[in-house]
């Protein structure tokens, strides 16, 4: 009992030492968003629906191509596990060639087709055209970003995230002081709203990715890794990291999707709920960059098991990261049920955005715990290599569950709360779905094949 409890609290130590800096690199993306919502926020409510409107396809196009190049740190973390160093040189290469191909194509047709894409999705014709301006000025940052995403996998994967937590958090103070001069008119610039907060966003991308790479690059014993060679490029790498990530794409893409469904239906009911929509989504955001530093840490531990040849450990490691993402996020809950009224008062609004953001944040706290659990689970089934099952349940839960109960709650006449209770029902089936599904492969017979 001794033994076993010295080696859980040693692995809660190491999980917890990969989980924090992923916490806060996360908390880069969050931080991004809220300046966003915050600068754009004092240019009016109608450039913050536009701004709303354009993350209906702008989150979905970079949430597709991050799950298509989840197969980097599954792959990295295993061959870092099985102490081959030149093979996880070569997953980065890989990773960038795979990266900045999606990154051109999808950036391309989203600078082509925004519009079009828009109104397929159910935004407002009224608003459609100055998001479709947004979407196009957030394009432009996609292949820099994808670049940045398969580095910032290679180096979780070896595990070094706080190189990746560096970088990130350096380009905040780029980005907000571009996003407050360029949407708000000031330091000489015009005043471009919404659209100016996108190239901000866009600016920084490419100065992030820059660095990142340089953090790659850098990285101790990189020559022993290869990462400075292009040497051992292999096309058939490429093709493999692409196979892994399909599923995971297509999965994250309509897991998002069931969102983004809920983003558009907000722009129904109003300029005030399609902002206070965006306070929820944001605060949101700082929970599951929580909880998405406890699934890195879970998928490099699990990956780095299966590399060791310790598969009966994977999951041992998988269980725990979960239960440490509950009590995090189970935290955070009582701490936003206690402080909604102080946390949607900081983002500046009108009066009627302030009374529906409170209610519909204390609404949907207590969700955010299965939220978190449901994030550890997909990335250690990613990392046993059972991507395709994580990817029907997120699916199931979260585009079927999600955007069908959404649509059909609002058109009830639930009104705002509608959007609660639909992401409500995605977190909680995406969390047994997922728990189901690693008890289920976890049985010793199944893991030694």
């Amino acid at each position: 009992m001794t033994a076993a409890r010295a080696s859980a609290t040693q692995e809660i130590r190491r999980l917890m030492a990969l989980a924090w800096p992923v916490m806060l690199t996360s908390l880069n993306w969050t931080i991004l968003h809220i300046t966003d919502v915050v600068v754009v926020g004092l240019t009016g409510v109608d450039e913050v629906a536009a701004l709303a409107a354009s993350r209906a396809i702008t989150y979905i196009g970079i949430v597709v191509v991050l799950g298509w190049l989840s197969g980097v740190l599954v792959f990295v973390s295993r061959a870092d596990g099985a102490g081959d160093l030149r093979e996880t040189g070569r997953v980065l290469h890989e990773g960038l060639a795979l990266g900045l191909v999606l990154g051109f194509l999808s950036g391309g047709v989203l600078f082509a087709f925004a519009q079009p894409m828009l109104l397929g999705v159910g935004v407002d014709p009224a608003i459609a055209p100055a998001a479709a301006r947004v979407v196009q000025a957030m394009a432009l940052a996609y292949p820099a970003q994808l670049a940045s995403i398969a580095a910032s996998f290679f180096l979780e994967g070896v595990s070094r995230p706080r190189r990746v937590m560096v970088v990130q958090l350096s380009v905040l103070p780029l980005n907000a002081l571009l996003a407050w001069a360029w949407s708000g008119g000031h330091l000489g610039f015009p005043a471009w709203g919404a659209v100016g907060a996108a190239a901000a966003t866009a600016t920084a991308s490419w100065a992030g990715a820059a660095a990142m790479l340089y953090a790659a690059f850098t990285l101790p014993r990189a020559r022993e890794r290869g990462v400075r060679t292009l040497a051992g490029l292999r096309p058939m790498g490429v093709l493999r990291l692409a196979r892994f990530g399909l599923v995971p794409a297509i999965a994250s893409g309509l897991e998002l999707a069931g969102f983004s469904i809920l983003i558009a239906l907000s722009t129904q009911l109003g300029t005030a709920t399609a902002h206070a929509f965006q306070i929820v989504f944001s605060v949101h955001n700082v929970t599951f960059g929580i909880a998405l530093g406890l699934g890195s840490a879970a998928g490099v531990r699990v990956g780095n098991a299966v590399g060791e040849g310790l598969p009966g450990e994977a999951a041992g490691r998988a269980w725990l990261a979960a239960a440490l993402a509950a009590v995090l996020t189970g935290v955070l809950a009582i701490g936003i049920l206690a402080a909604a009224p102080a946390i949607v008062a900081a983002f500046p609004s009108i009066d009627a955005v302030e009374a529906i953001g409170v209610a519909m944040l204390v609404a949907w706290a207590p969700f955010i715990l299965f939220d978190g659990v449901q994030v550890v689970f997909v990335y250690a089934l990613r990392s046993l290599g059972d991507q395709v099952a994580a990817g029907i349940n997120g699916i199931l839960a979260f585009f079927l569950l999600t955007g069908l109960s959404g649509w059909w709650l609002v058109r009830a006449g639930h009104g705002p709360l509608a959007l609660v209770w639909a992401s409500a029902a995605g977190m909680v089936a995406a969390a047994l779905l997922g728990g189901l599904r690693l008890w289920w492969i976890s049985r010793p017979h199944r893991l030694r094949s």
